[in-house]
Parts: C-alpha cells; structure tokens; sequence
C-alpha cells in the first residue's frame, strides 16, 4: 500500500518512537530529516503513563507545562475575587487551555492541523504532535509557543474488520469506558469507525 505524501500512519510507530509527522513542512516526512524542535507523543505513551488528555499527558512533555490537578505550572492568571478563583476552575475543567510551551506562552491547539477548541481525548487518538515556537507558523495558524495537534483515529479500509473495549477503574470511585470498533462496509473503499 502507498501512502498518500499528506497521511502520517500511526501504525508505522514504534514504542515511544515515532518516525515521521505533518508537522514542519505540510508533508510526510522522516522527523530526522527535521530541524524544527517536534515532539511525538504515541499511543504507547498514552497507554503506558494512563494519560487520557491534555492535563495527564502534557506535563511528560518536553518544554510543555499545563496547570490543573495533575498539572506540572500553576497559571495564576486572574484576580481573588471574594475568595474564589474561577479562572482556576476554568483550569481544572478546560487544562488543554491552560498550558504554555518553552515558558513562553499558551501552544494553539489543532486536529489534523486544522485550529480547534475541542479538547483532545486518548480513545480518539493516536498520536500527538508538539510543534514548538515559531516554526509553528507554516500551517498559518499558531502562537510563539507553538502548536500542539492532535492526530485522530481515521477508519480503515485495510485490515478488515476489528474493535477493542476497555474499562479503567481509579481511585475515589472514577471509571472510564470506551468503546472503539471499525467496520468494514465497502472492501477497499469504505468504513466506519464508532
């Protein structure tokens, strides 16, 4: 199978270890062949650290910060205001809003390169992409800080049809449950992934 120049596969990482991304210059390109300081965050990271979004995963980062509980900066913006804090609310509720890169300023947050404001979360995702300073540019969109983008799970046509289930339990009573399967409709032409 030949991959389209503007599709990065997850499936060719291993471990930790990516070898190419998007990032840098719009095409599919080796990350050694890339000056630009980019960092690949896998799905085996995801896994094996139990991150499942921006406030679990980008404190292992590196010269990444993000504020919230589990948070490694603490983002003091704002004022005391009759003893609460709501923009420490904000915070703990939206952490991929309150994160800074290089200590400079907060990264623009992307899914498959495109500007976003939806957090990104582990069971749709298959990598994350930091794209820091000012080479972040080149997609048009983008603070000093950088980019962070979020690669999404795509359905696939190949492999036929398979599925996981997974349920996480935590402290205090916390649970998670995801659910992922691709179907197969079409061969070599169409699916869908719930």
């Amino acid at each position: 199978m030949d991959l389209s120049p503007f599709v990065v596969e997850a499936s060719e990482d291993v471990g930790y270890q990516a070898t190419n991304t998007l990032a840098g210059t719009r095409l599919r390109t080796d990350l050694r062949d890339l000056g630009s300081a980019i960092s690949v965050m896998t799905e085996t990271m995801f896994e094996d650290t139990g991150a499942t979004d921006a406030q679990t995963i980008l404190s292992y980062g590196l010269n990444t910060e993000v504020s919230g509980v589990y948070g490694n900066f603490a983002d003091g913006l704002g004022s005391n205001t009759g003893g609460t804090r709501p923009e420490q609310d904000q915070q703990r509720t939206n952490p991929q809003f309150s994160q800074r890169v290089r200590g400079l300023a907060e990264a623009s947050l992307t899914r498959n390169f495109f500007l976003t404001d939806i957090p990104f979360d582990s069971y749709n995702t298959n990598r994350i992409e930091i794209n820091r300073g000012a080479n972040s540019l080149l997609f048009g969109v983008g603070s000093p800080g950088g980019i962070i983008n979020n690669n999404l799970n795509n359905a696939h046509v190949d492999g036929g049809d398979h599925g996981e289930i997974s349920v996480r339990f935590g402290e205090q009573d916390s649970h998670r449950e995801t659910f992922d399967y691709n179907k197969v409709i079409i061969d070599g032409r169409l699916a869908v992934r719930i």
